[in-house]
């Protein structure tokens, strides 16, 4: 069974960085080894800043907090009841976009459907102006999978008022599937 150490903040801060670079942040150690050694030097001042004390470390939004509690409740339209009518919820790993809070309710369904014990465990976040940056751990065990996974995950809401226009999530599926036993190219069946 592998060890899975997560950072906490790491994952918040990747996230941020991506969203305002508009492009793929690559860490870990395959990133650190491909890296020059000014690269590397600013991996580690990148680390150190990650570790600095922060203002209420780790803090979560509240509508972070809801966000994963409505993953985790019975109750589908939960989730729904947190967006705009006109809400976009994309999955990034999987390039899924839906619409309204309808779409919502069917991602939802689904992904209960394909994945048993579905969790998100806030474990971090910030909040700004118009929006909110959800860190956690994504877990659960797919159909049909020898083991069960948990991954981490960057989520990013964009709130209109007090509801959730948009999000995306961040994640990766391959490593989904490598800790779940499955091959890389796996789809569920019926894809």
């Amino acid at each position: 069974m592998r060890t899975r150490t997560f950072v906490p903040g790491l994952a918040t801060v990747m996230g941020a960085a991506a969203l305002i670079a508009g492009g793929i942040v690559v860490a870990g150690p395959a990133a650190s080894s491909m890296a020059s050694p000014g690269e590397r030097t600013a991996q580690v001042k990148m680390r150190q800043a990650v570790d600095a004390p922060q203002h209420k470390k780790n803090a979560v939004p509240e509508i972070g907090r809801r966000w994963a509690a409505a993953w985790a409740s019975a109750d589908t339209r939960d989730l729904a009841r947190l967006y705009t009518r006109d809400a976009v919820y994309t999955d990034r790993a999987l390039d899924l976009v839906f619409h309204g809070r309808d779409g919502v309710a069917e991602w939802e369904t689904g992904s209960h459907q394909l994945i048993g014990d579905l969790e998100f465990k806030a474990t971090g976040g910030f909040r700004g102006r118009d929006g909110v940056v959800v860190e956690g751990v994504f877990s659960g065990h797919i159909a049909g999978a020898p083991r069960p996974f948990a991954v981490p995950l960057v989520t990013v809401l964009r709130m209109r008022g007090d509801l959730i226009q948009s999000s995306d999530d961040y994640y990766n599926r391959g490593e989904i599937l490598s800790e779940s036993g499955l091959p890389a190219d796996w789809t569920p069946t019926g894809e």
